[in-house]
């Protein structure tokens, strides 16, 4: 996907300039209050004609039916504008969410709440109060043609309400950053709240979390307090000022013309522009706390549009055929001093299979994370048919990647949208092939609906072995090379790990390479090869016979190796009978001494 967008508003000048366009004549049309009212008290009240009085009559309403129409454009193409920032904004601001490599990274749903902020902001009257704005200096100048001293009564004033403003968004900055900021904070823990009801509900903490919910919640709505006071504070400073400003240019114009130097006429069109110049910068000052979370807002997206790669170029390459080749692999976090996962490399060939136990803390869910791209190497290559994981189109090798995380995610949906990732285009004949390669065939077909089941919002209707082995069914969905599963047999019974055993075993069969982080003995006995993580690096790689020959106490076949004796392996063998490019004798590659 490529993304050329470096700022919110680019690409949309068109539409930005016709709300302009729409604009001026808007604030032109404007005009014809005070422009009816000069010519009533110059031509009528001395002529007495009722003609001229008709005529005129019909010409300001003939003005103002275009005003109608130019303002219902602008509003329209303002309303237009916030709908075309949101529906182009939103499939980049998804796709940065969705590839961010790391937890750290992660942004939550924020950036959508500021598109929707940003777009709402765009079609409410402040943003065009904005646009009305630069012509307050316009109508101030034809009160200068008026008189000066008209003139200088409307600077006065506007330049009041211009600080008005400005001491309002000083004053209202940093309670409303601070609002915004305790407001994510407290929405972020009613989310885990209710994600984990289950657990909070049954440990009796429910009222331990809403007190701390409501702590920062209450921090938030206090900071929101805050900047409504200051602003409501202001904004009712600001209408005052309009008010004793147009007590001021009445009594000026009074003055003007009883010393003959000024037409009434004149005097009730001077108010009546001033009321127009004032009324953008008084909207203005009322609606600045939603003009700061639409700058913020913006400020956020725009940070967001700067730090995208537009450079990069991938070529397609060939299909792969899922040779995998793990180069000294190192992951290294800005919040841990040790490196997550230190000088890893190993390699398999189409069709291996390797178990990958050790401690827990050692690092094999964070290289888990590497070898489909989740995690971002500080050193070090993983290459699939030669070719570096990041020189390959994301897309592309993407449908032959499959990843099952520790923690079984599903969409609400049904349970083949769920194997299908929820692409509307898949053939449901590739649904059911997956299933079945998965061994979850039947258990799908047990089930009331089948394959159209609803699972419910995160999976909430399955259970958690069930939602495992349909998260596994969506790992083989497609034209898998490359399979990674952490931990798929945590939830599962003895039936079910027999079932993954065979599905691993079809897996490795059709070609592909699986890698299984497991802490059980049985399904590591299934597999060709195996590594021990310890302390972040691969101490032991090689056949999955040698590794557990390597144990000095037999192990059950449900036992755990959460903590093993390590001891060193003699030359490791290869465990399948097949012959690859370096000769049937060839050992398999390891970061570690063996």
């Amino acid at each position: 996907m490529k993304h050329h967008r470096s700022s919110v508003f680019e690409g949309q000048r068109g539409v930005i300039a016709a709300i302009f366009i729409a604009s001026f004549f808007v604030n032109i049309l404007a005009l014809t209050a005070p422009l009816y009212m000069l010519q009533l008290f110059s031509r009528v009240m001395n002529s007495g004609s009722t003609s001229t009085l008709a005529v005129l009559t019909i010409g300001a309403v003939v003005a103002l039916l275009f005003f109608f129409f130019f303002d219902t454009i602008r509003q329209k193409l303002a309303t237009r504008l916030g709908t075309r920032l949101e529906d182009s904004l939103g499939p980049i601001v998804m796709n940065v969410l969705v590839q961010s490599a790391s937890a750290e990274d992660r942004r939550g749903a924020q950036p959508v709440r500021d598109l929707q902020v940003l777009r709402r902001f765009v079609a409410g009257p402040v943003f065009t109060a904005l646009l009305d704005a630069p012509w307050s200096l316009v109508f101030v100048a034809i009160m200068f043609l008026f008189h000066p001293a008209l003139g200088w009564v409307a600077i006065a004033g506007i330049s009041v309400l211009f600080v008005l403003g400005v001491l309002s968004e000083i004053s209202a900055r940093k309670p409303n950053a601070d609002a915004e900021r305790t407001g994510r904070a407290a929405h972020a823990l009613a989310e885990e709240m209710v994600r984990n009801a289950d657990v909070v509900r049954s440990m009796g903490k429910t009222p331990a979390l809403i007190d701390r919910w409501q702590a920062r919640s209450v921090v938030s709505m206090l900071s929101s307090n805050k900047v409504v006071d200051r602003v409501a504070t202001f904004s009712a400073l600001a209408r005052f000022a309009r008010l004793v400003l147009q007590i001021a240019i009445l009594a000026v114009g009074v003055t003007l013309v009883l010393r003959g130097e000024l037409n009434p006429g004149v005097m009730i069109a001077a108010s009546i522009l001033l009321g127009r110049a004032a009324a953008p910068v008084e909207q203005a000052i009322a609606g600045w706390s939603a003009l700061l979370s639409a700058a913020s807002a913006r400020q956020r997206l725009n940070a967001i549009l700067a730090g995208i790669e537009t450079g990069k170029v991938r070529i397609e390459l060939p299909e792969p055929e899922g040779r995998l080749s793990v180069e000294n692999a190192t992951v290294v976090v800005p919040a841990q001093q040790n490196p997550l996962i230190f000088d890893v490399t190993f390699d398999l060939r189409p069709g291996d299979t390797m178990g990958l136990i050790g401690p827990s803390g050692s690092g094999k869910t964070t290289l888990a994370r590497s070898l489909v791209g989740l995690q971002p190497l500080a050193r070090g290559h993983i290459r699939i048919d030669d070719a570096s994981l990041e020189d390959w189109p994301i897309d592309q090798i993407g449908a032959h990647v499959g990843f099952l995380p520790q923690r079984v995610e599903l969409f609400d949906g049904t349970i083949a949208e769920n194997i299908a990732s929820m692409d509307e285009n898949a053939d449901a004949a590739d649904v059911v092939r997956a299933a079945k390669l998965a061994q979850v065939h039947n258990l799908i077909l047990s089930l009331p609906g089948g394959y159209n089941a609803q699972v419910g919002m995160r999976g909430e209707l399955l259970s958690a072995g069930q939602r495992q082995r349909i998260g596994l069914a969506r790992a083989f969905f497609g034209e898998k090379r490359l399979i990674v599963l952490d931990e798929p047999n945590a939830n599962l019974d003895p039936e079910g790990e027999e079932a993954l055993a065979r599905a691993v075993a079809a897996a490795s069969a059709e070609g592909c390479v699986v890698i299984v982080v497991t802490h059980r003995m049985a399904i590591l006995q299934r597999m060709s090869h195996a590594g021990l993580m310890v302390n972040g690096r691969l101490t032991k790689f090689g056949a999955a016979r040698d590794i557990l020959a390597s144990a000095t106490e037999p192990m059950a076949p449900h036992e755990t190796f959460e903590n093993p004796k390590v001891t060193t392996l003699h030359r490791p063998r290869p465990s399948s009978g097949k012959s690859n490019e370096k000769g049937d004798d060839a050992q398999p590659r390891s970061g570690a001494s063996t």
